[in-house]
């Protein structure tokens, strides 16, 4: 199953929200509801401490029959982290994450976090904002996108080894990343396609634009 969460992040002018995908269910995490209204989607749940959503758009999203679920602001987890444990709960092995990244750099490593967290649940978790696109892998990914696409491999585990690509101008056959190094960093595809495979370890692969 397909989620899509709504997070109070960094949307810009949300040209990257227009290439939607369908999902089966779609959470809101606090004010990641104002976003979603903004775009004219009825979410399927709303959750969080509410301590920066404007009434108002707590108030449209009932009278759509919205269920809201609400949190106390003292709480351990984060709203988002909330919703990513509603979106598992209801069958999610593919999640979404809008907004997840922005000034905040506390929030975007607390996010990625998150992705590991439901990594190690088997739910494949990417964050995407109007700059990035965050995913983890411990195998395998394919890209499409765009000639001159910024892809950059950064270990999350201390050692990645047995890394390939393909269609990247900096290519790795059998390579190793350690997390002591930055030297995945800004590489580019060479054509609308590219690949990563790796044998071992944990790699974030991140998709950017200035």
């Amino acid at each position: 199953m397909k989620c899509l969460i709504f997070t109070n992040g960094d949307y810009g002018d949300y040209t990257f929200c227009t290439a939607i995908k369908p999902y089966d269910y779609i959470i809101c995490a606090d004010n990641g509801m104002g976003h979603a209204r903004h775009m004219g989607i009825i979410p399927d749940a709303i959750v969080g401490d509410f301590d920066s959503a404007p009434e108002e758009d707590l108030r449209y999203f009932k009278g759509q029959g919205v269920p809201v679920l609400s949190f106390p602001s003292m709480k351990d987890e984060t709203d988002t982290e909330i919703a990513l444990d509603l979106a598992i709960k209801e069958g999610a092995d593919v999640v979404d994450i809008f907004g997840g990244m922005g000034t905040r750099l506390d929030h975007t490593l607390a996010n990625i976090n998150l992705v590991y967290k439901a990594f190690k649940k088997g739910v494949s978790v990417t964050l995407i904002n109007a700059y990035n696109t965050v995913t983890l892998i411990d195998k395998e990914i394919e890209l499409s996108g765009s000639k001159g696409d910024i892809i950059s491999l950064i270990p999350f585990s201390e050692r990645v080894s047995g890394i390939y690509t393909t269609a990247l101008a900096y290519p790795l056959v059998n390579g190793t990343l350690t997390a002591d190094s930055p030297r995945g960093v800004s590489n580019y595809m060479l054509e609308n396609r590219a690949k990563v495979t790796l044998e071992q370890g944990l790699l974030l692969v991140i998709r950017a634009r200035d």
